[in-house]
């Protein structure tokens, strides 16, 4: 364990850091600010066993209800949690339910997270798509079906010929 943490008025905060490096790094990321640490971050941590916190358990139980109940929102943390596992530097997006990843020095995405079944129109895919692509996006739809498992498609807006 290298940090010990509480869940106060819907924030997650370091009450103790035993290990000043894991703190260090939440830092230099982002994701730790006035000892207050992203939500999503701290799910993925406490899945990790880096750090615990007071009410939830260890692992990926503890980590899926701490993003259910800070964000009400499971998948944006699946899909997190994947992107993270493989590397990548993930932040939340300005837009709901996205996240920017870095991808390179130059290249980012913009990832959209859908669930399997979620009403969703072509139409609001569509104009996300040209919002992200405008912004200097790759524009990423994630879709998480219903065991979990997270599909990736490349979503560029396109427009009609006449």
């Amino acid at each position: 364990m290298e940090a010990i943490c509480t869940v106060d008025d819907g924030k997650v905060m370091i009450k103790e850091c035993l290990n000043k490096k894991l703190c260090s790094q939440l830092k230099n990321a982002g994701a730790l600010r006035d000892n207050e640490v992203d939500p999503l971050e701290a799910a993925y941590q406490l899945v990790r066993g880096r750090i615990s916190i007071e009410g939830f358990p260890q692992g990926w139980t503890g980590g899926i209800q701490l993003a259910n109940k800070l964000l009400g929102d499971p998948d944006l943390f699946i899909v997190y949690y994947d992107l993270r596992r493989r590397g990548r530097r993930v932040r939340r997006g300005l837009r709901p339910r996205t996240l920017i990843v870095s991808r390179g020095e130059s290249k980012q995405l913009e990832v959209l997270v859908l669930s399997e079944g979620s009403k969703t129109t072509f139409r609001d895919i569509a104009e996300w798509s040209r919002l992200a692509a405008r912004d200097g996006y790759l524009p990423v739809v994630a879709v998480v079906d219903g065991y979990g498992v997270v599909t990736y498609y490349e979503a560029r807006s396109t427009q009609a010929l006449s």
